[in-house]
């Protein structure tokens, strides 16, 4: 059993995530911990394994480090058995059901003893499978995994590439997977064989999957690969303006031409004449079908608002200005003016306030805003729904807003906004991504990284002493970066769930194992009981012939057997109150993990919306992919689109560069005037 295992694990372990993206998958590590393993791991050229690095850095207790090697090693076992199951369905000697049982069966006995039995063995086990057929088939698999392919090749198809005088292109899975609605796609890429997942081979999978509606713009799926996220949406059909439409909402918001004006408290902000149970709506395939529409409302109350009785009302709860967010929340922003420094070190000074600010706006904590208006920001970390004015300029701050930015310069900084980006002088270690424009025609930039999806205006970039800047336009990074965020705390909120049940399950197996050894100990002192009353009744019925030295004997052993049953029957009280303690555990965990599921699921779903209406702001509108540089832009500089980026050799004065698109070939980046020397990135 072990030497089958330690060759499966010897033919399949190059495909089964290292122990490290194991534990950034289940929460025991962070992105920035799992990116400094892997560079450890590659500066100590691999003499050191990632078991020993999760250890040495402090990153995993002993326990965790053997739980991801268990979940390693029941991956590959896994892995191992659904290539079997293949074979056995490709001869005919197992059903596609006899192989989904015993694969079943397997991650029961495995969740339960921790026991890695192959299936081979339980389909010999369940008389699917003889001895002999199993051994074939095995035997078949060794040789599969023999041409089984290395870094996503195998070695007769590598034979094949070299003599057709070209290499291959290295594939990754892709599987397309629908929700049970079928109004949303996501795409999950296996990138345990290292190659680079194209555009194309995407939009084929979608084809493949049959998938007409809803799929989301190039550009987005696009950065979804750049990206390296392995999960993502490629699909969806949103039907939020169907049932706006058919209950009949209307918005009494302001005075037309998007403005809005303060409201009273109490004053009907949106209204719906009448409620909807279900629409008739085209799914992901082209089909009509009723999507039913009772808790799923078209706007949601956001903060200092409120739903009438009747449902049909949002109303204001306190007086202030309107707006409704990306997210499709009605918020209420009361006005706050402050004549002084605003200090936000210790707590809010208003939630969701339309924010004036005569000083400096300073300190860590999270100040949520309409609008803010302020002479400086520094050091501040912000989120707004309206524009962000600073009058004099932003240090050090992370801003995050669905409105325009203003200010005279940006320093180390971190700007995420979907609106325009206007800095009269200049950008200095700046972090931007943006779904609007970066219009500054005078602004210089350095040390920067800028993503803007409507394009790029700006008077230079660069100098012969700061790192290069990277100026990107026309991509999604903006909404990308959001939708990336989201996925990762919906990741966190299942490895919650995913904690407990370890931890139950640890429970449970240490119940189970305690109480076979209470099992064996009852068995001992069962019979050590029989064997006692067999010498004692053996012992009267002869004791007068004996003499006393044998007695002397007898009355030893009779001894003996009564302090070791006495010892089995301790032994067997304390196990039994350590099972009832453990068993204790897995009740309690029991009730935690069924909170802890509804409240995954709750929080999950409403993850979902925001990140879905993300997406659909994001693809009502295709970037534009123009950068234009006013002055000069030093070597070193990168520009780029969304497929092709190209880095200067030489400093060039005023010019133009757009990305084009091509029906037929690859993209290419347009240069007027003409670049004579480019370095491709």
């Amino acid at each position: 059993m072990k030497n089958d295992i330690k060759k499966t694990n010897a033919g399949q372990a190059e495909h089964i995530p290292t122990l490290a993206d194991l534990a950034l998958k289940y929460g025991t590590i962070s992105k920035d911990q799992h990116a400094h393993l892997l560079k450890l791991f590659a500066f100590k050229q691999e003499r050191v394994g990632f078991e020993d690095l999760l250890r040495d850095e402090g990153m995993a207790t002993a326990y965790q480090v053997e739980l991801l090697k268990l979940i390693r090693e029941y991956q590959i076992v896994r892995k191992s058995g659904e290539e079997f199951g293949k074979i056995a369905i490709e001869k005919g000697l197992a059903t596609k059901i006899d192989i989904n049982q015993a694969l079943a069966l397997q991650k029961t006995e495995f969740r339960k003893s921790r026991h890695k039995k192959l299936i081979g063995d339980i389909l010999v086990e369940n008389r699917i499978l003889t001895v002999k057929q199993k051994n074939i088939i095995l035997n078949e698999q060794k040789l599969f995994n023999l041409n089984e392919p290395v870094n996503g090749k195998s070695t007769s198809q590598e034979t094949a590439d070299k003599g057709r005088g070209g290499d291959a292109e290295k594939q990754s899975e892709i599987n397309i997977i629908t929700g049970s609605d079928h109004l949303t796609a996501w795409a999950e890429i296996d990138r345990s064989i290292e190659s680079a997942v194209l555009l194309s081979q995407v939009k084929d999978a979608v084809m493949t999957a049959g998938i007409v509606n809803g799929v989301y713009p190039d550009a987005l799926i696009q950065c979804f690969l750049d990206s390296g996220i392995d999960k993502f949406p490629v699909a969806r059909v949103d039907h939020a303006e169907l049932l706006a439409e058919q209950c009949r909402l209307s918005f009494h918001m302001g005075e037309g031409k998007g403005k809005s004006k303060e409201k009273r408290k109490g004053d009907v902000l949106v209204e719906r004449a009448r409620a909807v149970n279900s629409i008739q709506i085209e799914n992901l395939y082209g089909e009509r079908i009723n999507a039913a529409t009772e808790n799923d409302p078209v706007v949601h109350c956001g903060e200092n608002t409120r739903w009438s009785r009747d449902q049909f009302k949002i109303i204001a709860g306190k007086a202030g200005r309107p707006s409704l967010s990306f997210t499709r929340n009605m918020f209420i922003h009361p006005v706050v003016n402050v004549l002084e420094d605003a200090d936000y070190r210790n707590g809010p000074i208003e939630p969701y306030a339309d924010l004036s600010v005569s000083g400096t706006i300073t300190g860590a904590y999270l100040i949520t805003a309409g609008y803010v208006k302020a002479g400086e920001i520094r050091g501040a970390n912000i989120d707004a729904l309206g524009d962000i004015h600073a009058r004099v300029g932003i240090t050090d701050a992370v801003i995050r807003t669905q409105g325009d930015v203003y200010a005279r310069y940006i320093h180390n900084s971190t700007i995420e906004t979907f609106g325009n980006v206007y800095v009269q002088n200049e950008i200095i270690d700046g972090r931007i991504r943006c779904a609007g424009k970066i219009d500054s025609p005078k602004c210089r930039v350095i040390s920067s990284k800028i993503y803007a999806k409507d394009g790029v205006v700006l008077s230079g970039v660069g100098s012969d002493r700061s790192r290069p800047t990277t100026i990107v336009a026309g991509s999604e990074h903006h909404a990308v970066a959001l939708i990336q965020t989201i996925l990762e705390r919906m990741n966190a909120t299942l490895g919650k769930v995913e904690t407990l049940e370890e931890e139950k399950r640890d429970y449970q197996f240490q119940a189970e194992k305690i109480f076979k050894k209470m099992i064996e100990l009852k068995t001992f002192h069962d019979k050590a009981k029989k064997k006692k009353d067999a010498l004692v009744s053996e012992f009267e019925k002869k004791k007068k012939d004996i003499n006393n030295k044998i007695l002397t004997n007898i009355q030893k052993l009779v001894s003996t057997y009564d302090k070791r049953m006495n010892s089995s029957l301790a032994s067997l009280k304390t196990m039994n109150a350590s099972k009832k303690a453990h068993d204790s555990s897995v009740a309690e965990l029991d009730t935690k993990i069924a909170i802890a599921k509804a409240q995954a699921e709750k929080e999950i779903r409403l993850h979902e919306k925001s990140l879905f209406a993300y997406l659909e702001k994001s693809k009502e509108t295709a970037g534009v992919p123009i950068i234009e540089i006013k002055e000069r832009a030093y070597a070193g500089t990168t520009l780029g689109g969304v497929y092709q980026n190209l880095a200067l050799k030489d400093d060039k004065n005023g010019f133009q560069v757009e990305e084009i698109v091509h029906q037929k070939g690859s993209p290419e980046l347009k240069f007027t005037p003409p670049l004579s020397t480019l370095d491709g990135v």
